[in-house]
C-alpha cells in the first residue's frame, strides 16, 4: 500500500509541475524562462525521487519494495537530458492557444 501511495504522490508531484510551469508561462516574457527553470525543476524532482526518497525510506521498506516503487537512476539522466520537452510543449501549447484567442496569426 505504501509503494502504490509513493507512486501516485510522485505523479501527482510531476503534474503539478507541469502546472506550475504552465502558469508561470502566462506571465509576461516569461515564456523561455518558464522552460529553462521547468527543466532544471524537473531535474531536481526527478533526483529527488530516484536517489533521496529511496534512502529516507530504506528502513521502512523491505530490499524489494524500493526498486518497485522508485524509479531508477536512468530517468534522472532522461530528465536531465530530455527535460526540457515538458515545459516547451506546455508552454508551446499554451502560447499558441493564446494567440488563437486574441486572433493573431503572426508570430512577433
Amino acid at each position: 500500500m505504501l509503494s502504490i501511495a509513493l507512486q501516485i504522490v510522485e505523479c501527482v508531484s510531476f503534474i503539478a509541475l507541469l502546472v506550475l510551469v504552465w502558469r508561470v508561462s502566462k506571465r509576461p516574457r516569461w515564456r523561455i524562462r518558464a522552460v529553462i527553470y521547468g527543466w532544471a525543476a524537473f531535474f531536481v524532482l526527478s533526483v529527488f525521487w530516484c536517489f533521496l526518497m529511496p534512502t529516507v525510506f530504506s528502513r521502512v521498506m523491505d530490499l524489494h519494495l524500493p526498486v518497485a516503487t522508485f524509479p531508477d537512476g536512468t530517468f534522472a539522466m532522461f530528465a536531465l537530458v530530455f527535460g526540457w520537452m515538458w515545459p516547451a510543449i506546455i508552454v508551446g501549447v499554451s502560447s499558441y492557444l493564446e494567440r488563437r484567442k486574441r486572433g493573431d496569426d503572426h508570430v512577433v
